[in-house]
């Protein structure tokens, strides 16, 4: 994999994740898109996996995990908030 297309698919991978933490996990949808940071974590040949956190403080919300994208979708998703 050339680094221009790493580079491609972190890009798409980072978008693709804060989308998915921001629009389809319900305790964030009426955050501001500046609540929601996300970087890179694991990549191999199939999987991408992105760190999320989540801080804001009107109202106050603090979260954080990870979510794996493959060809370009949320595969799984993890919120460490929520673990036991």
């Amino acid at each position: 994999m050339s680094a221009q297309m790493f580079d491609e698919a972190t890009t798409d991978a980072l978008k693709v994740c804060h989308d998915y933490v921001w629009f389809e996990v319900p305790e964030f949808k009426e955050l501001p898109n500046a609540a929601v940071s996300v970087f890179p974590g694991i990549i191999d040949e199939n999987s991408i996996t992105i760190f999320w956190n989540v801080m804001w403080d009107d109202p106050t919300v603090r979260a954080a995990g990870n979510c794996t994208t493959i060809d370009g979708a949320v595969e799984g998703f993890e919120d460490y908030s929520k673990m036991d």
